[in-house]
């Protein structure tokens, strides 16, 4: 139960921060930005090698070559640098050696599949080289999080249950790519599948993820119109 709650929360937490842009509280944070938020002169050469490197892998490459069916949209989006320091993944999990740079989101046309391409750094590890499973999953809670918001009632998306599957172990301070997908909708309910592969296509892991639009509409506020924003900060054709 315990789990559950806690998952719901940041899932809750998510939500608000996205109304936060739509009421004009959150500004969006480009992969520029992010590499400006470096504290080092070091740190911030690493971050634009890595961002860059992002934007030199295949995957990236064939998104960014078919904009009718591919958009770049934002991962990262805050009020300022000091709120961003106090969320979970921009501010405990976003760093040197971490999530050094800003992941890609590649958002499709039909809105029911995301790609994000992001490096993990060997400072976000469990066993000594392998990305932390935890972290797998909260990857996971994030980036699956993404159909749901798109496609839901009222673009509100409270996380209901999260299963991972983990398959090969994930070696650190690599570029990941991570596939996720609307598979079932039903009323309130979406279920949501991705995986976490490397550059060669091997699924590292893979998890189903089940999300829930709240009945209670005062809970979190109709965000449909935040989504548009978001669609919004990167040229496109759609």
């Amino acid at each position: 139960m315990l789990a559950t709650w806690a998952t719901c929360c940041i899932a809750f937490g998510v939500s608000v921060a996205l109304l936060g842009v739509d009421q004009g509280w959150v500004r969006f944070s480009t992969a520029k930005k992010s590499v400006e938020s470096a504290d080092k002169p070091d740190e911030i050469e690493e971050a634009k090698r890595i961002s860059d490197s992002l934007m030199q892998t295949e995957i990236a490459k064939q998104c960014l070559e078919q904009p009718d069916e591919w958009k770049r949209i934002p991962y990262f989006w805050s009020q300022n640098s000091r709120a961003m320091k106090r969320t979970f993944v921009q501010g405990a999990l976003y760093g040197p050696d971490k999530l050094t740079a800003e992941p890609l989101v590649f958002l499709n046309r039909d809105r029911k599949q995301f790609i994000v391409i992001a490096h993990i750094g060997n400072s976000l590890c469990g066993h000594e080289g392998i990305v932390h499973g935890g972290l797998q999953a909260t990857l996971f809670d994030e980036i699956t999080a993404r159909p749901a918001f798109w496609n839901l009632p009222r673009s509100v998306a409270l996380t209901a249950s999260l299963k991972v599957n983990y398959r090969r172990p994930a070696l650190a301070n690599q570029i990941f790519v991570f596939r996720t997908s609307l598979e079932h909708m039903e009323g309130r309910k979406a279920t949501i599948k991705a995986t976490m592969e490397d550059l060669k296509g091997n699924v590292l892991s893979d998890a189903e993820s089940l999300y829930v639009s709240p009945s209670n509409e005062k809970l979190v506020s109709d965000n449909s119109s935040l989504l548009k924003m978001i669609e919004g900060v990167y040229p496109g054709a759609f």
